[in-house]
């Protein structure tokens, strides 16, 4: 029999724990056939000799929730190696979402992922309306890879609330039923789960906090609760975990309430270098007792572009720089080589000069942040 292709000579890593060893894959019509040594025969043979043969790489947070509406490449992940993309993390997407509200959720996009905003209103067709809709649209199309999507907790608020839920209004009674309803017809059009973010990192490029980021208990509640009705489908949330034995316990109490599974992003943070340990043991006595949370670990640091023309600068948090932010960039410019400007800039710039975006990141949580999280 001619198979569709073979590849020869590969040390093969299949993914299920064991050590690599040297193999032939055999494939046709789109699933392994054979891994071993083979005297089978492919319309395509590949010597492998010397690279590693692995099975696809699933990336488990993403933002191609615009891209994979107008591309059919999800570049750079596919150039990657990656074969599968989870999207509509820390509670950012574009469906559910009505024509009044387009705007507000690009531009909450565009600040928390530093997508320009021209790019998304530009590339966007807006062809539902609906999560299941959007499923559909999503389904229409061809991809360079797999995808998946999660419901994000930000357009399902909007969707469900409106200007309130823009303005982190508390969720009525009826709010509250009507998001668990449409969690669980979202969960029925395919979506794995359900997305939020808990973190005062994430806000829209106009300054504002995620509509979600205060919601009650039993607001989040209800999303696993529209979960649990249709079925399966997960919780996936992004928290500063600035106050660790309380926001972990808040999740805590989700997952024992509804039974389902979590997972949460772990990171260190320059202010609190040693966080994430409190917050793995935390975890970890969770898992004892039998409740099933996971941490969603970065294999980097996380990269951040700065410029004049973008969301942050080195600058955003100066005083001096923040007075004249407003302003066109040929005006700020103009502004900034002011001696009496640029010496307060300068006097005002964060100090730590061996990591400076690390003091940049200490100062949006300790200065920027601080009072805002008071009035939550």
């Amino acid at each position: 029999m001619m198979y569709d292709f073979v590849i020869k000579n590969g040390t093969v890593i299949d993914g299920l724990g064991g050590e690599p060893f040297q193999a032939d894959v055999v494939v046709h019509e789109g699933r392994i056939v054979e891994v071993g040594k083979t005297t089978s025969s492919g319309r395509q043979e590949i010597d492998a000799k010397g690279k590693l043969v692995t099975p696809g790489f699933v990336d488990i947070h993403t933002h191609y929730d615009g891209q994979a509406t107008w591309s059919n490449r999800l570049s750079p992940s596919s150039e990657h190696g990656v074969t599968t993309v989870v999207m509509g993390n820390c509670g950012v997407g574009f469906a559910p979402c009505r024509k009044a509200d387009r705007e507000s959720l690009i531009v909450l996009m565009e600040g928390v992922e530093d997508i320009p905003g021209v790019v998304m209103s530009e590339g966007i067709p807006w062809a539902w309306e609906t999560f299941p809709e959007f499923m559909d649209f999503l389904g229409s199309r061809e991809y360079d890879m797999d995808i998946a999507a999660q419901l994000p907790h930000a357009p399902l608020r909007v969707y469900t609330m409106g200007q309130r839920g823009i303005d982190r209004e508390p969720a009525t009674d009826d709010d509250i039923q009507q998001m668990r309803d449409l969690t669980a017809e979202a969960i029925r059009a395919g979506a794995l789960g359900v997305a939020t973010s808990r973190s005062l990192n994430h806000r829209s490029s106009d300054q504002h906090l995620m509509p979600g980021v205060s919601a009650a208990e039993g607001e989040l509640l209800a999303l696993g609760e529209g979960i649990n009705d249709a079925g399966l489908g997960v919780l996936q949330c992004i928290s500063d975990f600035s106050d660790p034995e309380s926001d972990f316990g808040l999740l805590r109490r989700i997952v024992e309430s509804t039974g389902l599974s979590l997972s949460y992003s772990l990171m260190q943070v320059p202010n609190a270098p040693d966080r994430w340990r409190t917050i793995l043991d935390l975890m970890e006595k969770a898992n004892q007792q039998g409740l099933d949370i996971k941490a969603q670990v970065f294999p980097r640091p996380i990269g951040v572009v700065l410029g004049l023309e973008l969301a942050w600068n080195f600058f955003s948090f100066s005083p001096s720089y923040i007075a004249i932010s407003h302003l066109p960039l040929d005006e700020r410019l103009r502004s900034m080589r002011l001696p009496e400007v640029r010496r307060n800039i300068i006097a005002e710039f964060p100090t730590a000069a061996l990591n400076p975006l690390s003091s940049v990141l200490a100062n949006l949580r300790n200065v920027s942040l601080v009072a805002e999280k008071n009035q939550l």
